[in-house]
């Protein structure tokens, strides 16, 4: 049976699964769902994955939630020799990885989901103080991590790059990367960009994610003027 990808393209954590999947040659069926319908609410969904989030992948019975849960799965089971430098075996370069996943899960992302939340249930029309500050915290640490290496964790891209990029371009979208604050984190977004998978996947989905942020906030603006 193939992978089952449940997920939808402005997903930040999504994209990253797909690019994975894209770069180590993984087949799998796409199943579009979509959040703000709670699709993930069912019964049978939440039976699969009680943490009812996006995206989750199911494959002969398993099923599996987090992106970077996933995206490890999927280098594990699938990776070949060619793919070895997006997670190598050296313990201290995928421990480097590892921290900087979890960064991207406990720090980037939470930055963007105190948006998303309030932006999504009709209760923000522009980023607060504390939003753009936690943000640019954010964008500090990633400045600081770049100091030493061309990459987010090493030389080379690895898993922690993927993942970090689908974030930061949904972030980027919403609060700008100072250029002049923050010269390597521009360099390195800039460097990210421009591959082949980020322009076929990642782009057309921050795009979509991001106009559909602005117009919550737009459509809440709006609504807060007409109570005046």
């Amino acid at each position: 049976m193939p992978i089952t990808l449940y997920k939808i393209d402005g997903s930040p954590p999504a994209r990253a699964v797909m690019m994975v999947a894209n770069i180590l040659g993984v087949q799998y069926e796409p199943y579009d769902i979509n959040p703000l319908m709670r699709e993930q609410d069912t019964p049978e969904m939440t039976k699969k994955n009680p943490m009812r989030t996006v995206p989750y992948m199911e494959e002969d019975g398993f099923c599996l939630a987090d992106s970077h849960a996933i995206m490890l799965y999927l280098f594990d089971k699938y990776a070949t020799a060619e793919n070895a430098s997006l997670y190598p075996t050296d313990k201290r370069k995928r421990a480097t990885i590892n921290q900087r996943l979890f960064f991207d899960c406990g720090i980037l992302f939470q930055s963007l989901r105190s948006v998303m939340a309030p932006t999504y249930t009709g209760r923000l029309a522009e980023l607060s103080k504390s939003m753009k500050r936690n943000i640019d915290d954010a964008y500090r640490m990633m400045e600081a991590y770049l100091s030493d290496s061309i990459y987010l964790a090493d030389d080379v891209l690895t898993l922690a790059d993927i993942s970090a990029i689908t974030t930061i371009s949904s972030l980027h979208g919403v609060h700008p990367i100072d250029e002049k604050r923050y010269p390597k984190l521009n360099r390195w977004y800039n460097t990210m960009s421009e591959l082949e998978v980020c322009k076929r996947i990642n782009r057309p989905g921050a795009e979509m994610h991001v106009a559909s942020l602005k117009a919550f906030m737009e459509i809440t603006k709006e609504k807060l003027k007409a109570k005046l």
